[in-house]
């Protein structure tokens, strides 16, 4: 995939999307300045994404950054908005410098290309290069980014992909960034840090804010409707319904990862972390073989 530029997808709304990792990037202009939505996985293609911004042929100054969640790919551009106020989830606060340490870790232990997720051995370079820049301000449950003539709604509804997702909400444009709350071009993503039994609960209280001509932008793939965010909350409900049932029949750890059930929406293995995860959350009552 080719990096192409902003976009309007909605009344001054844009998305970019990127090849490495294949993420996107918002901007929301407002008459006193402009939001940036991510800002990609290291300080040189956080430049990029100014870029791309100065080749829309407007006037933008980039007032505030915001970060949806704490992932490298979403975080680590930050630094390039020198002159912005980079907004996060308390928790993104909390745990972004462990979690820089974290990812940087595995590039080192593993710095081969990932053609699949767009990215060459050039990037990880640059990843491992970048002094993360964290936010400057947090919020526990909302926060409101005046534009002056609109405001930008940051709202956290509960724990999913991650610990600090949170939603971008521009209602005059009837438009929201989720972030990895919702993927389009992949399968969501239950890494080690996902909360799978309630990730569908904070995706159902922010379908509250949506309907059928809302514009939401995922934080890989192109721009989708209501409907698909209630069809993928739907299909990590189904996961977590499959999840409890196997707890509270008292399966094993390791009999819950290796046994295949046809509701499951995904694939079994990519579902591994998210059993595991489930199985620190709760305690284990009794257990079968």
């Amino acid at each position: 995939m080719a990096r192409t530029g902003f976009h309007e997808v909605a009344d001054r709304v844009f998305v970019a999307r990127y090849p490495q990792w294949d993420v996107n990037v918002g901007l929301v202009l407002g008459r006193d300045g402009a939001v940036v939505v991510d800002t990609r996985a290291s300080s040189l293609q956080g430049f990029e994404v100014l870029d791309d911004i100065r080749r829309l042929g407007m006037d933008v100054t980039v007032t505030h950054v915001v970060n949806t969640h704490i992932h490298f790919d979403h975080v680590f551009g930050n630094t390039a908005f020198s002159a912005a106020t980079v907004h996060a989830h308390a928790n993104v606060g909390r745990g972004l410098e462990a979690d820089v340490e974290r990812i940087k870790a595995l590039f080192r232990a593993d710095p081969d290309d990932g053609p699949e997720l767009g990215y060459t051995s050039r990037d990880v370079v640059e990843v491992l290069a970048t002094d993360v820049r964290g936010p400057d301000c947090t919020f526990e449950h909302s926060a409101t980014i005046d534009l002056g003539d609109r405001p930008v709604s940051l709202t956290w509804a509960g724990r999913g992909h991650t610990d600090g997702d949170i939603c971008v909400h521009i209602a005059d444009a009837d438009a929201m960034f989720l972030g990895d709350l919702v993927e389009e071009s992949a399968d969501p993503s239950f890494g080690g840090d996902c909360w799978p039994l309630e990730w569908s609960d904070t995706l159902t209280s922010h379908l509250n804010w949506l309907g059928p001509e809302s514009v939401v932008m995922p934080g890989h793939g192109t721009p989708v409707d209501a409907a698909f965010v209630q069809r993928q909350r739907d299909d990590i409900e189904r996961v977590a319904r499959v999840i409890r049932e196997r707890h509270a029949e008292g399966w094993t750890l390791e009999a819950a990862v290796a046994e295949p059930d046809d509701r499951l929406p995904y694939p079994l293995p990519a579902l591994e972390a998210a059993i595991r995860r489930a199985w620190e959350q709760v305690p284990q009552p009794t257990t079968r073989s």
